[in-house]
């Protein structure tokens, strides 16, 4: 089964959060136009994909903008850092916590591998990206004030995908 490019134009721009969701609205098409019989259009696929697009809007909008960038620029404006400093091999604490604190919010948020998001901070390996993870679980379980700034952030990347 083909899918015509017009199609995969709307797909493209109305499934913008990750890899992982783009393949699986393909997919999820694929098998909706399968099981229904129908060949695949524009219109079949905002049918197939209304879960993902937001209710009312005719163009069938996003329902998030919630993607790496984004993430890394909500984490540093909260920390005071670039979001250049976050991508970086520099280890100062200044940049470790809130570079932590992304990842964190990937792997969360946006569900991305443990190589993936390592790619995205300069091309660290799953283990420091594992690493991490649980060092913001366990500070946020040790200092809630920094649960709390976690919860901001993550409030404040909520209302942006809503």
């Amino acid at each position: 089964m083909t899918i015509p490019e017009d199609v995969i134009r709307f797909i493209a721009e109305h499934v913008r959060s990750s890899v992982r969701e783009l393949e699986g609205s393909i997919i999820k098409l694929l098998a909706y136009a399968s099981l229904k019989h129908r060949e695949i259009t524009v219109d079949v696929a905002r049918e197939a994909l209304r879960d993902k697009l937001r209710p009312g809007d005719p163009s069938g909008a996003a329902t998030t903008t919630l993607n790496v960038d984004t993430i890394q620029g909500v984490v540093a404006r909260e920390w005071g850092v670039t979001p250049e400093g976050l991508r970086s091999k520099t280890r100062t604490k200044a940049l470790t916590t809130p570079r932590q604190v992304a990842m964190y919010l990937m792997r969360e948020l946006l569900a991305m591998q443990l190589v993936e998001i390592g790619s995205v901070f300069g091309g660290r390996d799953h283990s420091t990206v594992i690493h991490s993870l649980e060092r913001v679980v366990t500070t946020m379980q040790e200092q809630p004030t920094f649960a709390l700034r976690v919860g901001k952030v993550r409030g404040l990347l909520g209302s942006l995908a809503a």
